[in-house]
């Protein structure tokens, strides 16, 4: 019988097959940005044991700081016996260059992520070593994870080889060979670490010390005893004190508001698709009444008919379950590609995965008690409960309807308010140069010792080649990533000017407009002022020397403005530094140039002296964004896609119930017709709910919207302003009236002869 069933349930799906596919689309879809969205903003944590019992050392004035190695080891000396074993981590990741010497004696260089630790870091932290327990015994010492090791070695034993470093490791030491010891299992809590050092190597970094609270010794009583061994910091004692690793620190209320709004963002997409989703089954359900109640009569029970509902219902989640993997798959893809590494959170497939699966047998769980609603109410096939069941049938679709509605509002004016902004900050800036000329300059990062080591020979085969007529040396390995430094006014008020440091050829190079003389790139103490920051200081009576952060500048020319400098009033100006630090090269290609051909030999360039394992930078200007603009634009890319995946629920939820609407009351108003009813009554008869739920919608949507806004771009003076408000009330009104208008056009036309006939 189930495989009867089965077979139902697929060939009823298979007549309704294209709204199946969008329906299981649209949940795919809630599927994969719950999973992402909650990944990105909390992460994986990983349960460790007696949670209740770790502490982390932090000194008494200042919670924000870490031990120098000479605190830490003085610490463990004299407390050893009372606290047992600490763990000690220096709390950065930080990327250098390194080569490695496999099992075969081959050199392969990398760019690697490493920590300090100590032996009982790995203990501390549950993490497995995979080759026995071989721990860093000696300074020259290293254990690999075992993502690096696959990347490096593949699966050969790395215990034994080789790893040369730079000397950024170890600045005071010549010493920069380190021999692999073990190999530690991947950790989901942290960033990808590719090797892990003694902590002794690196004795200028700070230091993270964690251990667990003695037995029978309570918090207090711990910082009682760690009040033994204070410390002398320009002038003042201070102490090691102690806090529980289980009790959380207080974030800001601001903090904990977005972070409550995001996991908010990924549940409303997600409660949109499955309301879309269960809307289309349920609806698809009572359209065949007809078949229902021959089943009854042929002697069906409830449980078949339930079973009948249910294996819809599984048909169609285990599609969209299939889909999501492939979408999801494509999107971790993505990730990779467009997010900067810091961003993306350090799990495994398997992990999410697994998630998925749990999330589609919760999701199962619900829709089978949800099914049962529509079952009951099938039950009855009386008269008296067939008056009952339409004087209310519409309450369940209206509200799921309002519910669907508010939440593509809400991305809708999400969207829409965080382009404002984002041309609000960012879409007033300055260029000399044509959107063609932009995309004629061809960005080389200076990013590894190899490039280094060739760079003339890489210099000269890239300037033989017939396209490049001119190039500009940076000291910034970006164009567009200005930072910020205070300048003190004359009234000892602070405001911020953009900086930028490369060779003074930059002007020349992107067209702008400077007076002055061109000085080399090696001239310290000189700097060139934008014509913002020149008015600035005609107000504060400064002409020739200007000083920044107890420095004095010389001035030796005015700029128009760098290049995508932004007047947003954030800044007073800019100031561009001489400097001769190579981090970056533009080239400027011809005008007609292919400027994916000319990547593409400057790559092959580029590879003839870096090899494979080693990161080779090339980008058209247009595309060379600071992490920060580039995180903006995904948020903006990420809204735009949950907006237009709302704005479909909504389309196919509303078409759907008025075109159930038209369909089931054409008697009705044909009888209306025939009594006098003008289309206009007609019109409004069909328009007036849906009025009432688009308003219900708003007035909720908007509010939330708006302090929404207000957490995350605070700052922006859009979010204050009202004329968005009306924008999106109107977009969503005539939105919807685009869906519905066909419908009630084509019954407030019908022929009463013709339905009267029919019926």
């Amino acid at each position: 019988m189930i495989i009867h069933y089965l077979k139902i349930s697929l060939r009823n799906l298979w007549k309704y097959k294209t709204h199946s596919l969008i329906s299981a689309l649209c949940l795919a879809v809630g599927i994969v940005c719950y999973i992402l969205v909650s990944m990105y903003s909390q992460k994986m944590e990983v349960d460790l044991p007696d949670m209740e019992r770790r502490i982390r050392l932090e000194y008494s004035q200042d919670r924000n700081s870490f031990f120098s190695m000479q605190d830490a080891q003085l610490l463990e000396d004299k407390l050893s016996h009372e606290l047992g074993k600490l763990s000690f981590s220096q709390f950065f990741h930080k990327s250098i260059e390194a080569e490695i010497i496999n099992n075969e004696q081959h050199n392969f260089p990398f760019i690697i992520n490493f920590m300090g630790v100590n032996d009982y870091y790995f203990s501390y932290y549950n993490r497995k070593l995979l080759y026995g327990s071989r721990l860093i015994q000696a300074p020259d010492e290293v254990i690999l994870s075992q993502n690096f090791v696959r990347k490096a070695y593949g699966d050969k034993n790395p215990i034994g080889t080789i790893i040369f470093t730079e000397s950024s490791l170890q600045p005071d030491s010549a010493m920069q060979s380190f021999r692999v010891v073990n190999v530690v299992e991947n950790d989901l809590l942290e960033f990808q670490t590719d090797c892990y050092f003694s902590y002794e190597v690196m004795p200028d970094q700070p230091i993270a010390i964690n251990g667990y609270l003695p037995p029978q010794m309570n918090l207090e009583a711990l910082n009682q005893l760690l009040r033994s061994v204070p410390w002398e910091r320009n002038g003042e004692t201070i102490y090691p004190e102690a806090r529980l690793l289980s009790q959380k620190d207080a974030v800001s209320m601001k903090s904990l508001l977005i972070n409550m709004l995001i996991m908010f963002i990924a549940s409303l997409i997600l409660i949109s698709g499955l309301i879309n989703f269960l809307k289309f089954i349920i609806q698809m359900f009572y359209n065949r009444q007809r078949e229902i109640a021959l089943r009854k009569c042929m002697g069906a029970s409830v449980k078949g008919l339930y079973l009948l509902l249910f294996f819809e219902v599984f048909w169609m989640m285990s599609f969209a379950f299939l889909i999501s993997l492939v979408l999801m798959e494509l999107s971790m893809s993505a990730m990779q590609i467009y997010i900067p590494n810091w961003g993306i959170p350090d799990a495994i497939l398997f992990a999410i995965y697994l998630l998925q699966f749990k999330i589609y047998i919760v999701l199962l769980a619900i829709c089978m008690l949800i099914i049962w609603f529509p079952i009951r109410r099938l039950r009855m096939t009386s008269i008296i409960s067939q008056v009952n069941r339409n004087r209310n049938k519409h309450i369940f679709r209206s509200v799921m309807m309002w519910l669907q509605l508010s939440i593509s509002i809400f991305f809708i004016g999400g969207t829409f308010v965080i382009n404002l902004g984002w041309y609000e900050a960012f879409g007033r800036t300055y260029s000399a140069l044509t959107s063609q000329e932009e995309k004629e300059i061809i960005i080389v990062k200076i990013n590894t010792q190899r490039m280094r080591q060739h760079l003339n020979s890489i210099l000269a085969d890239i300037r033989a080649l017939p396209e490049v007529t001119d190039e500009l040396k940076m000291e910034d390995n970006t164009m567009m990533s200005h930072y910020m430094q205070t300048y003190t006014k004359a009234d000892r008020s602070e405001a911020y000017v953009s900086v930028i440091k490369g060779d003074p050829h930059y002007f020349k190079f992107l067209n702008i407009p400077m007076s002055g003389k061109v000085v080399d790139a090696d001239a310290s103490g000189t700097i060139y002022v934008s014509e913002d920051f020149r008015r600035q200081l005609d107000k504060d009576s400064i002409q020739d020397m200007v000083e920044f952060y107890g420095q004095s500048y010389r001035i030796i020319g005015t700029f128009k403005a760098l290049h995508k400098e932004s007047s947003n009033g954030h800044t007073i100006g800019s100031v561009f530094y001489p400097g001769n630090q190579l981090n970056a090269i533009c080239f400027k290609m011809a005008p007609g140039t292919d400027i994916k051909l000319a990547i593409r030999r400057i790559n092959e360039i580029c590879r003839h002296y870096v090899p494979v394992t080693l990161p080779v930078e090339i980008k058209k200007l247009p595309d060379d964004k600071q992490d920060f603009m580039r995180s903006i634009q995904m948020m903006q890319g990420a809204m735009m896609i949950l907006a237009i995946v709302s704005i479909l629920l909504v389309v196919l939820s509303i078409y759907s119930a008025i075109s159930m609407d038209t369909i089931s009351r054409q008697k009705e108003m044909a009888i209306r017709k025939i009594n006098g009813a003008t289309p206009t009554t007609i019109a409004t008869v069909f328009g007036k709910a849906y009025l009432t739920i688009f308003l219900l919608a708003f007035a909720v949507a908007y509010p939330l919207l708006r302090l929404a806004m207000m957490a995350i771009i605070d700052n922006m003076k859009v979010v204050s302003e009202w004329w968005w408000g009306v924008v999106l009330f109107f977009s969503v009104a005539f939105m919807i009236f685009l869906t519905t208008a066909y419908k009630i056009y084509r019954i407030m036309h019908i022929n009463p002869a013709e339905i009267i006939k029919n019926e």
